[in-house]
């Protein structure tokens, strides 16, 4: 996306007129950005919204994918608001070892999560898995919120 190239982000987008619930923004998104039938996800709830460094609300949407990671991979096609698709898998996001602290240096100076994605430890739908990431920002916030919610149920 022109506003945050570079970046790590999920597929969404702004709710339109005749959406009434974010399941709908969620589903209609997810199919215009990977070019895959929402069918393959199973919705099952909601995290808590995340506001963006411009103060822009985010309603995150939690679901299981009904597909297999790899086939889906093959399968999405980019809409032009991506140009990368990875798959971290658990065993990696869940390193809280592998967690941090950044500073967002703008208008005004705040911390940030952080967490690096190293080269060769994601699946991607090309074969340019050399390349390193950082996960940030709202997109770190949320994955964050749902670890979180995932420990808490383990109690």
């Amino acid at each position: 996306m022109p506003t945050h190239a570079g970046q790590i982000a999920f597929f969404g987008g702004h709710k339109k007129e005749n959406e009434n619930h974010p399941f709908e923004v969620a589903n209609r998104e997810f199919e215009e950005e990977s070019g895959v039938s929402s069918s393959f996800v199973e919705l099952v709830g909601m995290l808590d919204p995340v506001r963006t460094s411009k103060n822009q609300p985010i309603v995150p949407v939690v679901g299981n994918l009904k597909l297999g990671v790899e086939d889906f991979l093959k399968t999405a096609k980019s809409n032009g608001e991506w140009d990368h698709l990875i798959a971290l898998p658990w065993d990696e996001i869940n390193k809280v070892e592998m967690w941090n602290w950044g500073w967002l240096k703008g208008k005004s100076e705040h911390k940030i999560l952080t967490a690096p994605i190293a080269p060769g430890r994601y699946l991607q739908h090309l074969d340019h898995n050399q390349e390193g990431h950082v996960l940030w920002g709202a997109t770190a916030r949320m994955v964050w919120n749902y670890l979180s919610l995932y420990y808490r149920s383990q109690i």
